[in-house]
């Protein structure tokens, strides 16, 4: 369900997407793509801002797992406005629970600042790609190596070893420009030390479905504090393994 509520304070002139379960309770984290833009996350309230703009009509894609998808079209105002999305909660059978306290259990990605640092490249203050559960769950790669073809700063090569009369060629050989300049490869938050070489079979060391999420740090660009590995200089490959569920 789409609505639109006229704001009492607002940034000048500013049109938000605010994204709310089917019982109006923000949801965080919704991965939000405006006619086929860069993929944005609405924060802890639920909400993305979309900055000032003229009046248009523009297509609107909503996902967040756990939730039933948004797609449709919006007509955004050139002024102030919120624009609410709600996602029904997707149907489960679930057995007889009994809660004995309340805590609010913060998944391991929210936990790691994955999120955090989403919203940081949203404010300008990162360079960086990052590649969601859900984009995940929605392109559902057979190999990982299949997300990072055509990435900014990030080439797949294809590396083939002769032993003896034989050719084996594999895939998952991860550098960016140059040709030939490794990238630094992180797997939740600890640094892959290759063999002498600097030869990564990404597709042998991690299964597309355990994958989580992925961050990508091109060469040259902005990096966290705690993404300042050695020898950084080729730009940084992060990736998050567990379950995709919130």
């Amino acid at each position: 369900m789409l609505a639109l509520v006229m704001p009492t304070i607002l940034g000048a002139q500013a049109r938000v997407i605010r994204v709310v379960s089917s019982d109006g309770e923000p949801v965080a984290f919704a991965n939000v793509i405006v006619e086929g833009g860069m993929t944005q996350i609405t924060d802890a309230k639920g909400e993305v801002s979309l900055g000032a703009g003229k009046r248009q009509t523009l297509t609107l894609n909503v996902r967040r797992i756990g939730f039933t998808p948004w797609f449709g079209k919006i007509e955004l105002p050139d002024t102030a406005a919120v624009l609410l999305v709600s996602l029904p909660r997707l149907a489960q059978t679930l057995s007889t629970v009994t809660v004995s306290g309340e805590a609010a259990v913060k998944s391991p990605l929210v936990l790691s600042g994955f999120y955090d640092r989403w919203l940081m490249r949203q404010k300008g203050v990162l360079s960086a790609v990052f590649i969601s559960p859900e984009e995940l769950e929605f392109r559902h790669p057979d190999r990982i190596t299949n997300m990072l073809y055509g990435l900014n700063g990030v080439r797949v090569m294809r590396k083939c070893v002769e032993s003896g009369s034989t050719k084996s060629c594999l895939q998952g050989l991860v550098a960016a420009n140059p040709v030939g300049c490794p990238m630094v490869i992180v797997i939740d938050g600890m640094q892959l030390h290759p063999p002498k070489g600097g030869n990564v079979n990404l597709d042998m060391l991690l299964s597309a479905s355990d994958v989580a999420a992925i961050e990508v740090y091109a060469r040259g660009g902005n990096m966290p504090v705690n993404f300042q590995f050695q020898d950084t200089a080729c730009g940084v490959l992060a990736f998050w393994t567990g379950s995709r569920k919130p």
